[in-house]
């Protein structure tokens, strides 16, 4: 059986043609990677991977398909895949309606009903996808009938095999620093220790509770250690990027991994996503991590107001907020504060809070979105019924950046002026934070987007003194 995964990541930077020039366009996906490894681990190794950012264009994908004698299509969806994946879907099965095409991810998960008016598509996996893709398999293999809407199945993640990064141009993929060339040295590997985040921001959620679940699935310490020496072994990597919702956590779970990163002598550089409550009560733990390598935390304040945050239900306060930035620069952790402007209900005085906590808590890099209501959350709901949303197609869900209106009743050129104002403050001028904003917002995704980032991050390193 030939199987033959399609990855569509056209959005934002990404695109044709992209792949191995920047370390936007040049990630992998998880998700397949693991679905490989499952499938092979289970004797179905003639499986390979179409990366549409290798190739020219839609002519030149169809030709590959062509090349290719198909009998089983995988493609993932997220929201702003939407449109790209159907698209691939319907070439697929011009080329050869035998081809049994077969979609998952989030979107899938969170809006099946939309997905499945695509008669294109055989199957949909609604959920985690490796027991449920491999079982499919069987049944295609043994001339069975399946469900046209395949519920997935939890696998004990540390029974999985570890994850088939080489799916991708995985060589290629560690040159490029995850983040913050200037601060992380390559070659930089990337790490899920976790799956399901227990926390209901009405921004996000409850997509990681309908894909995974109401609770956190933890792999073992000993589990991911054992990935990390052979990537170790393969890669030799400087910097190591946890990709969890939030690796800070589960107290009990970091003090171990600190133990066993420094037994076996592993010497790279760690980056994580981060709350500032879990900071605040693991507090100890997020101190022996920093001896054993924690260099940055990327942590979502997303604003400065206590009414904006009970109002997404981010479930911290700004006194945490604080604290959390004391701990981590006690520690010598370099803090990426993660902003939020934009919401519904945001008022000016609210966003000057967040100005003011931004110049109480100087974080070393901070950095902002406009508010982007996503399929599947809470907060899509609410904009839908007051008819808020201002995007015409999803493909526009892939900019979260401080560039297009995302909804109405928004002053977005205010908003501008404020990011103006936050970048001025860490250049003490709001005219050289505005320039600097312009070049950066101006750069196309290439060599002098990196450059600048690079100068930058070496410029945060050096005056944070840590």
């Amino acid at each position: 059986m030939r199987i033959s995964f399609v990855f569509c990541p056209l959005y934002g930077e990404g695109g044709f043609d992209t792949f191995g020039k920047t370390h936007w366009t040049s990630q992998i996906y998880p998700g397949l990677c693991s679905i490989s490894a499952y499938a092979k681990s289970k004797g179905y190794n003639n499986i390979e991977l179409i990366d549409l950012r290798k190739l020219r264009g839609w002519d030149h994908f169809k030709e590959e398909i062509k090349k290719r004698n198909i009998d089983v299509a995988g493609l993932t969806m997220m929201s702003c895949d939407f449109n790209n994946v159907n698209k691939a879907v319907s070439i697929i099965k011009e080329v050869n309606k035998n081809t049994i095409v077969v979609v998952g991810g989030v979107h899938p998960t969170v809006a099946t009903k939309e997905v499945a008016v695509n008669k294109d598509i055989d199957h949909i996996i609604v959920g985690e996808g490796e027991i449920s893709f491999v079982n499919l398999l069987d049944d295609i293999q043994n001339n069975k009938k399946s469900e046209r809407i395949i519920f997935g199945i939890k696998p004990n993640l540390n029974a999985l095999p570890f994850e088939d990064c080489e799916l991708f141009d995985y060589q290629t993929t560690v040159k490029f620093v995850t983040n913050f060339p200037g601060i992380f040295k390559p070659p930089s590997v990337t790490m899920i220790a976790s799956r399901g985040c227990p926390y209901n921001c009405t921004f996000c959620a409850p997509h990681a509770k309908t894909m995974f679940g109401p609770r956190v699935r933890y792999r073992t310490v000993g589990n991911v250690i054992e990935e990390l020496k052979i990537l170790r072994e393969k890669y030799h990597f400087n910097s190591l990027f946890f990709w969890d919702y939030s690796v800070t956590l589960n107290k009990d779970w970091m003090l171990e991994f600190a133990e066993e990163y420094e037994k076996n002598s592993f010497k790279a550089n760690i980056s994580a996503n981060s709350r500032a409550d879990s900071i605040c009560y693991n507090e100890k733990a997020i101190e022996r991590l920093s001896e054993v390598g924690l260099r940055m935390l990327h942590i979502g304040y997303e604003s400065g107001s206590q009414r904006i945050l009970d109002f997404i239900k981010k479930g911290i306060t700004i006194e945490q907020s604080i604290k959390a930035t004391e701990i981590c620069k006690k520690n010598h952790i370099l803090v990426r504060g993660l902003f939020m402007l934009g919401l519904p209900t945001e008022t000016k005085e609210d966003i000057q809070k967040t100005l003011d906590l931004i110049k109480k808590i100087k974080p070393d890099i901070y950095s902002f979105s406009y508010f982007t209501p996503v399929p599947g959350s809470y907060l899509w709901d609410y904009c839908k019924k007051r008819n808020l949303n201002l995007m015409k197609s999803y493909d526009e869900l892939a900019d979260y950046g401080p560039s297009k209106p995302k909804i109405k009743g928004v002053d977005y050129e205010y908003l501008k002026g404020v990011v103006e104002e936050a970048f001025g403050l860490k250049f003490k001028s709001r005219l050289i934070g505005k320039i600097m904003r312009f070049i950066y917002t101006k750069a196309k995704r290439g060599k002098t987007r990196y450059l600048l980032i690079w100068l930058y991050s070496k410029w945060v390193a050096f005056t944070s003194k840590r």
